[in-house]
């Protein structure tokens, strides 16, 4: 499967889960610590890592290609 492919198949998942743990997740406090946390918000953070994660695998893929395709040329 192509990596484009893939990488948008990832940003998808990570939609249809930034919007099930939205309208599941409550969004009371939970006491961490000293710091009052929003599970809501913890859990959108995690996938926007997730998500950031899969856009610089996909980045760094396109750059080696690139370089790969600029080498077989000379």
């Amino acid at each position: 499967m192509d990596v484009k492919k893939k990488f948008v198949l990832a940003l998808i998942a990570y939609a249809v889960l930034g919007v099930l743990a939205w309208s599941t997740l409550s969004d009371q406090p939970v006491r961490l610590f000293d710091f009052d946390v929003r599970l809501r918000t913890a859990t959108l953070v995690v996938l926007g890592l997730f998500a950031f994660r899969a856009a610089l695998y996909y980045w760094r893929t396109r750059i080696e290609k690139a370089d790969e395709e600029r080498e077989a040329s000379l």
